[in-house]
Parts: C-alpha cells; sequence; structure tokens
C-alpha cells in the first residue's frame, strides 16, 4: 500500500510540475541572447536585421485568416511572441497584443502615436517609443513598468533593440542604451540636428551599426554609422550629396558586411570597416530595408514600384514591379519565398526566382513590414487601420496555450491509470 501511494504521490507531483511549466510564457533559451524565443520578437526579425526566418512548418499560404482592426491607421509592423501573441502600435495611441486567434489579448494606451515596432524580451518585457518620445518597459501582461521622455527631444521612429546583456538601445535624435530599469548606460551624440528612423543591427561582437538623418538649414543627408557596444565609434559612412538620407535599417550578414538603402535611390554595400563594396542604384529613393536570403542575395524594395534581388557582387537577379512604390521591408521565409507590402493596398509573396506566388488585396496601402509565425502564418498591417494574419487556418478560438498545457496533462493521467491498474492487478 506504501509503494503505491508513493507512486502516485510521485506522479501527482510530476503532473504538478507540467502544469506549472506548460502555463508559463517561453520566454527563455533565445537563440539571439536576450531577445524573446520566438520566430520575429523584433523589427527585421534578429539582431542582424535580416529580415529572415526559414524555421516556420510551412510556407505561407494566400488565406487571409482574421482581421483586427484599430482605431486609426497603422505605421508600425507586428512582431510575434513565443506564444503566438502579436503585437503591434497604431497611430491611435495603443500598442496591441493579439491573441493567435485573432481577438484582443489587452491593450495599453499610450500617450502618443505608436509607429515604433516593439521589440519583446526573453523575460516578457515589452519595450516601444512613441512618436511623442516617450519610451515605454511593459510587462507581460500589459501593465506598465516604466516609462521615460528624457533626454528624448524628438520622436521614437527607430525599433528598440534589446541586446545580449540585456541593455535596450533606442534611436531618437541620437542613439542611448538603457539598462532593463531603465537608466541610462550611454548614449552616443551627434554634433548636428537630425533623427534616426532607422533601426539598429548588432553584429556577432556586438558592433552597432544605423542610420542617422541629418538635417541643417533645409538641407539634408544620410550618415551610416558603425559604433563598437560601448557606444565608441568605429566608423562613418557618409552618402555622397545632399537629399540623401538614410531611412533604411541596415542587415548585417555573417561576415560583417553590412547593406543599406538611401534617398539617392542606391542600395549600399560595406564591408565590417566602413570600406564601400559596391552600390546598386534603382530609380527610385529607398527607404525599405534590406532582407538576406540564403544564399546572400539582398532584396530591397523602392519607391519606383520595384522589389530587387542583388547578387553578392552587386548585379540586379530580377526585379519584380508592382502598381505602387514600395516601403515596406520584405520578409524571407522558408524554402526562400519573399513576403512583402506595397502603396498599391497589396501584400505579395514571391517565390526565390522573382516569379508571383500570390497577393492579397487590403483596404490601403501597406507599408508595414510583414513578420514571419512559427506556423506558417504571416502578419501585416495596411494603412486601412487593420491588422492581417494571411496562412493556413488550423485551430480558430483556441489559444495555442491550451495545446501546450492539455498534452502533458493526458500523457501523465494515461500513466497514472496504467500504475493504479498495475496495483489493483498485485
Amino acid at each position: 500500500m506504501r509503494g503505491k501511494i508513493t507512486w502516485i504521490g510521485f506522479v501527482t507531483t510530476i503532473v504538478v510540475l507540467l502544469l506549472l511549466t506548460a502555463t508559463l510564457p517561453s520566454f527563455v533559451d533565445s537563440a539571439e541572447g536576450s531577445l524573446a524565443d520566438s520566430s520575429w520578437p523584433k523589427f527585421r526579425g534578429d539582431l542582424r536585421n535580416t529580415g529572415r526566418n526559414e524555421n516556420a512548418d510551412r510556407e505561407v499560404s494566400n488565406q487571409t485568416m482574421w482581421t483586427f482592426e484599430t482605431e486609426e491607421r497603422i505605421e508600425s509592423s507586428p512582431v510575434v511572441g513565443p506564444d503566438g501573441t502579436v503585437y503591434i502600435g497604431s497611430n491611435d495611441g495603443n500598442l496591441y497584443a493579439i491573441l493567435p486567434n485573432g481577438e484582443m489579448r489587452w491593450k495599453f494606451q499610450a500617450l502618443s502615436a505608436v509607429s515604433s515596432v516593439p521589440a519583446l524580451a526573453e523575460d516578457g518585457t515589452i519595450y516601444f517609443g512613441t512618436n511623442g518620445g516617450q519610451f515605454y518597459s511593459l510587462n507581460p501582461d500589459g501593465t506598465e513598468n516604466w516609462m521615460i521622455d528624457e533626454p528624448f527631444r524628438a520622436g521614437i521612429i527607430s525599433s528598440p533593440v534589446v541586446r545580449e546583456d540585456n541593455t535596450i538601445l533606442v534611436g531618437s535624435q541620437d542613439l542611448y542604451s538603457f539598462y532593463p530599469n531603465g537608466t541610462m548606460q550611454w548614449d552616443y551624440t551627434f554634433d548636428s540636428p537630425g533623427r534616426i528612423v532607422s533601426t539598429p543591427a548588432v553584429d556577432g561582437e556586438g558592433n552597432i551599426y544605423f542610420g542617422f538623418h541629418g538635417s541643417l538649414l533645409g538641407v539634408q543627408w544620410g550618415e551610416l554609422v558603425a559604433l563598437d557596444s560601448n557606444g565608441t565609434e568605429r566608423w562613418n559612412f557618409e552618402v555622397p550629396g545632399i537629399e540623401n538620407q538614410i531611412l533604411s535599417s541596415p542587415a548585417v550578414d555573417e561576415y560583417g558586411n553590412v547593406y543599406f538603402g538611401a534617398y539617392d535611390n542606391k542600395l549600399y554595400a560595406l564591408n565590417r570597416d566602413g570600406l564601400k563594396l559596391w552600390e546598386y542604384e534603382t530609380e527610385g529613393e529607398i527607404f525599405s530595408s534590406p532582407s538576406l536570403g540564403p544564399d546572400g542575395t539582398v532584396y530591397v524594395g523602392s519607391r519606383d514600384n520595384f522589389l530587387y534581388a542583388i547578387n553578392q557582387d552587386g548585379f540586379s537577379e530580377w526585379r519584380f514591379e508592382t502598381d505602387g512604390g514600395i516601403l515596406s521591408s520584405p520578409a524571407v521565409g522558408p524554402e526562400g519565398m519573399i513576403y512583402f507590402g506595397s502603396d498599391d493596398n497589396h501584400t505579395y509573396s514571391l517565390y526565390p526566382n522573382g516569379t508571383e506566388r500570390w497577393r492579397i488585396e487590403t483596404g490601403n496601402r501597406v507599408i508595414s513590414s510583414p513578420a514571419l509565425g512559427s506556423n506558417g502564418d504571416l502578419y501585416i498591417a495596411s494603412l486601412d487601420q487593420n491588422l492581417y494574419a494571411i496562412g493556413e487556418e488550423i485551430v480558430r478560438g483556441v489559444d495555442e496555450r491550451v495545446y501546450q498545457l492539455a498534452l502533458p496533462i493526458v500523457i501523465v493521467l494515461i500513466f497514472l491509470v496504467f500504475l493504479i491498474h498495475r496495483e489493483r492487478k498485485r
């Protein structure tokens, strides 16, 4: 009898532990340091801003699973949490957390519009900025942890970056690094006025790369700045000429080469020391941020209505024309499929050779950039105030965590029944 009680007690303990494990958010064991362990925890998906995630279960199909409407237009882009929750800001001043079935989990009212894309830390903290120059840290349940509005003298359009040491990079008129409690670690300031729209990229050694949009007495220019992990300048590449600002976010490949677009219509490739490898000229300004394919191909959109595929030597492999400018930054998914939005009100998917797989129409321009989920789903917003969930619908109306909870319970209950049956036979 004592043996039977011991076994039942042991199994009960296992059940409790599994229940606790299943109900906790999966904000640990991130391959990206202190970013959340999810398919798309920040703008451009990872620290190097590659815009690529090939680990989904399948390619994205051309079905709209659901739409979620906010109160004003959406200029922000979505990110995806470990449990499939989608986070996105809106010009209505809210940051929204939306369940995988399209229902709202919570919303947080900020002091001004949210164009910045949130970043998710491995401990569940959510960071984002506002157009009014406030920077927020939220708890996983959407309650405010802290908010700071100093030392920002401009809006925060650039998206935050959570580094491996838990510090957070934030761009405004200058670049700042904050500790998780909201105190400043360091700042990198510019001698001339301007702003940072570009989201910083961080390479494997901790070096930081971002674009600066300078503006003085009506003259505008662009600089690509490289810092070490402590905020000390390594080098600075200035785009030739005037009116050539950099709003594009740089992408860094595994060799340390840096790719970015500028308003002189060109895509640039620099080596890790800031020396130009090549440039490729389109026929329109480049606001879009480049993505990196698995074979090193660079994909970028232009206001000339084309999405370009540029090889590692700086030559065009192909270009795909839409009926509007492309401000959206492309994402590369499983099998090298490419996804992006256009000012022609459509979201597109292309094969790696540049031919069209599908397109989905929205109610307005799509300047938002797509985020890839882990189940072959894609999330992208339109200026029609809606967030779109695209992909093959498997289960509606059921939170994915229910399955995470139910599976271990079923397994343990089966094991418990087996033990009881065995004891009775004795």
